[in-house]
């Protein structure tokens, strides 16, 4: 017989730019879509160069300070998400559902953050709970 006893350890991890490009990326291409109408990203550097994804170009944006302005379906209303407010929003994700997480080398791997977990997140962040869907 195998024991197997659950206990809760806080970690310190590490977000690095793959991670906040892989969950940007899922966020505005695919998890939260369906109640995103467009995004406006407000880089310090101006316009967007030729042949960038927008997902790097926000993710670029949000390290420099920036923002992303974010349109709903269905209300035209802008929500502004920051670095800051998405870094609050992956912190409420990982407390509310620490089963999802997976850690390699000290950081959380995005490889394993879904359309629905992105859009989680993001939701977070804007909103401090899940509004749609």
């Amino acid at each position: 017989m195998n024991y197997m006893v659950r206990v809760s350890i806080n970690l310190n991890v590490e977000l690095d730019d793959e991670f906040f490009d892989d969950l940007i990326c899922t966020m505005f291409e695919g998890g939260s879509n369906y109640w995103i109408n467009y995004i406006d990203i407000h880089h310090p550097d101006g316009n967007k160069p030729r042949g960038v994804p927008n997902s790097t170009w926000a993710t670029e944006a949000l390290r420099k300070d920036g923002s992303v302005s974010i349109y709903s379906l269905d209300d035209k209303v802008n929500y502004q998400l920051t670095e800051q407010k998405l870094i609050a929003g992956v912190q409420m994700w990982v407390d509310k559902y620490p089963d999802k997480v997976s850690i390699v080398h000290n950081i959380i791997d995005s490889g394993d953050i879904d359309a629905n977990e992105a859009d989680s997140i993001l939701q977070y962040a804007l909103f401090k709970e899940l509004v749609f869907g």
